[in-house]
């Protein structure tokens, strides 16, 4: 069963974005460059800049060593920054890098690569070493149960979910001269979504289960509604 949980996480990380981008490529050109500049967008705002910063230079200020103790404060704290980096880097992609790939496809390329190379550099790794050491006979070393990784596989997904739906969002609002406010919107919609992973289970005792439906509501919610403002303006 853990082995083919596994597969499933290496399906949802690796399988569905390229999945998706080899669909979006033969139907619109110039979905392989968003795609590619939504997986910068991350790498960039995220792993160059955002993470090292909590990880190496906060943790040396005492008032960000207290925020823990303040979980409101604390969950909002990383979900506004989460979404400054990530939406600010996607506005910067959309507006300078795709001038001419702003339609609906592009902006699910971009959503793609966001939360593809997401999965594929913080999760993905994780599934390939469990699938190689169960194959070896040394899955009781493997830290994570069945029910785990697939619930690490469930969260990928909802989480590319929301990529691609704000990523259509700054994508329309850049594209319709109305940047600023869709941009505010999906910075609000990050912060909602990722400040809960710290304020659910420490204020309110909300359980895995509890958290990854929420996820999964946050994440349907935004493809929803980033898909609606593209065709609500194409109708």
């Amino acid at each position: 069963m853990l082995l083919f949980s596994l597969i499933i996480g290496m399906v949802i990380c690796y399988g569905l974005p390229v999945a998706g981008l080899v669909i979006l490529v033969r139907k619109k050109k110039g979905t392989g460059k968003a795609f590619c500049w939504g997986a910068l967008a991350f790498v960039v705002s995220q792993l160059l800049i955002r993470i090292p910063i909590l990880q190496l230079v906060l943790p040396q200020f005492t008032w960000f060593s207290m925020l823990p103790l303040y979980p409101w404060v604390y969950g909002l704290f990383l979900g506004v920054t989460a979404g400054l980096a990530e939406e600010s880097a996607r506005w910067i992609a959309v507006k300078c890098f795709l001038k001419e790939k702003r339609s609906f496809e592009h902006g699910l390329a971009f959503g793609l690569g966001h939360g593809g190379i997401e999965a594929m550099l913080l999760v993905g790794p994780n599934m390939i070493a469990g699938v190689v050491m169960t194959l070896a006979g040394q899955s009781t070393l493997f830290p994570a149960d069945w029910g785990s990784v697939l619930t690490a596989g469930a969260e990928r997904l909802f989480a590319v979910a929301f990529h691609t739906g704000a990523s259509l969002l700054i994508m329309y609002g850049v594209r319709e001269g109305r940047a600023l406010w869709y941009w505010i919107l999906a910075v609000a919609l990050h912060t909602v979504l990722d400040a809960a992973v710290v304020i659910l289970p420490r204020v309110f005792g909300v359980g895995i289960l509890g958290i990854e439906f929420y996820a999964a509501l946050c994440g349907s919610l935004t493809l929803m509604l980033g898909i609606w403002v593209y065709h609500r303006k194409d109708k």
